[in-house]
């Protein structure tokens, strides 16, 4: 188990059949919940369930049960969860604070907006007998409901996704809600249905301002195709988004195809949030068996004044308990053009990281390749056009969709530290300081790889060089 080929090694995925959206993240006694849209009898979409995982360092997970299973009003879409403290609901009936789920009913005619609650730490799940708790006014896209408490109004507040819009929703208690406002319609990326919101008070860097970041998937129309996630930051009322950009500033989580659905957890002191590694465009089409599908690495959310707007920066946890070897650990390289630096490669998952030090004025391609006999994954800086190039049209099995080999790109004007990680299916590249991401699966065949580095104009001098190979988490 947990040793096929392409199986990630240090991303969560279900022991097998099909999986999508991150649903219900919370946190409550020492556990992080990770719910999931599952179809437990096939690697295909189909009618969702809730899958269910708990971890206790955000790393390593245990898969528990089916918490959700679809009933007369409908599938179980994607939603959240949180922890009624104060028992607004009065659904509690333990010793243990009372969770909550709240979520679509995807019924044959409509979707609706349903809960089902557990007093015993999510082992167990009993649907509320008043469901939905809202219903449908007319709208075919209806659906994802993310909840939280909100201090200042003293009421839960609901995001939900409304096809090309996020309406607003409020509650004293979880069961009776009322609408408060919408967001969107003219703002942001419209190339497809709007999905998976959040709304999430977040820090600002090196100061105490905090600011309101609103989180939305579209599908399709992402920067590089298929599924994406975009974000806007701004300020909430209690009542009301309102949004510190113009209506036509798009702003990208992740410039990769693979990232989608991505949500934070719930009861946490600081934002952490999770995505889905695959695009709707291949999704059902991946080569793994007997599973489909992998969520990202859990990253903690800030953001940053630059270029006077604030950009998402996204810093993945910590790995250092997964480091297994440390292959190479440098305090400078320094890489010359005609003169590329090679290591031999055993096995993945990988940890690289570093800093620029210097870049030539003349330089103009910096290229990192990941190749095995015949398969190869390249990233390029290219200084000139300012942006980073991931390629991934020879990076093995691609033959499974056309739309699935790809050169993609992401807006760049320069690199001062890095931090790639590597597992047998996935590539995540943050770049200075997390403020700019790119997410994408490969399904490369090989196990003993060369890892490369070269670059073009002039010399590049790199600082604090570290690669490492990782432990299972399995």
């Amino acid at each position: 188990m947990y040793e096929e080929k392409w199986r990630p090694q240090f991303h969560f995925s279900p022991k097998e059949m099909w999986m999508n959206d991150p649903n219900g993240l919370a946190y409550y006694d020492g556990e992080y919940h990770l719910f999931f849209q599952h179809h437990p009898y096939s690697k295909i979409w189909g009618p969702m369930h809730w899958g269910h995982a708990v971890s206790k360092d955000l790393l390593h997970w245990e898969e528990l049960p089916i918490a959700l299973y679809p009933d007369e009003l409908g599938q179980i879409f994607s939603g959240s969860a949180v922890i009624d403290k104060q028992n607004t609901s009065g659904l509690k009936d333990s010793d243990e604070d009372v969770m909550v789920a709240i979520f679509t009913h995807h019924g044959e005619d409509n979707e609706k907006q349903s809960i089902a609650y557990s007093n015993d730490r999510g082992r167990t799940w009993t649907k509320y007998e008043g469901n939905p708790v809202i219903s449908n006014p007319g709208l075919k896209d209806f659906r994802d409901p993310k909840v939280f408490w909100h201090n200042e109004s003293n009421k839960w507040v609901m995001a939900l996704a409304c096809g090309d819009h996020i309406r607003f929703y409020h509650s004293p208690n979880l069961l009776d809600w009322s609408y408060l406002s919408s967001f969107g319609e003219n703002y942001g990326a419209h190339g497809g249905v709007w999905e998976c919101p959040d709304l999430v008070h977040i820090p600002v860097e090196g100061s105490n301002e905090k600011k309101w970041l609103l989180i939305v998937s579209v599908n399709p129309g992402g920067p590089n195709g298929g599924s994406a996630v975009q974000y806007f930051v701004g300020d909430f009322n209690g009542e009301a988004f309102i949004c510190d950009d113009d209506n036509k500033t798009i702003k990208w989580a992740d410039y990769g195809r693979d990232f989608y659905a991505a949500v934070t957890w719930s009861n946490v002191e600081e934002p952490i949030w999770i995505g889905w590694m695959s695009n709707w465009q291949y999704a059902n089409e991946v080569p793994t068996d007997p599973f489909r599908s992998a969520m990202s690495i859990p990253k903690r959310l800030a953001l940053r004044m630059q270029d006077n707007t604030y950009k998402l920066v996204q810093t993945p946890i910590d790995l250092k308990k997964l480091i297994k070897e440390t292959i190479v650990q440098k305090e400078e390289v320094i890489i010359q053009p005609g003169f590329a630096k090679k290591l031999k490669v055993s096995n993945l998952p990988l940890l690289i990281k570093g800093e620029v030090k210097e870049l030539d004025r003349e330089t103009s391609l910096m290229k990192v390749t990941l190749a095995g006999e015949k398969d190869k994954i390249e990233i390029l800086f290219d200084r000139e056009k300012e942006e980073l190039v991931l390629d991934r049209r020879n990076s093995g099995n691609v033959s499974f969709s056309n739309e699935f080999p790809s050169v993609d790109t992401m807006p760049l004007h320069e690199i001062y530290d890095f931090e790639i990680l590597i597992d047998c299916a996935s590539i995540e590249i943050f770049l200075n300081g997390g403020s700019s991401v790119m997410t994408e699966i490969f399904f490369i065949n090989k196990d003993c790889f060369t890892l490369e580095v070269s670059v073009t104009g002039g010399e590049v001098s790199l600082k604090n060089v570290s690669i490492d190979y990782l432990k299972s988490i399995w």
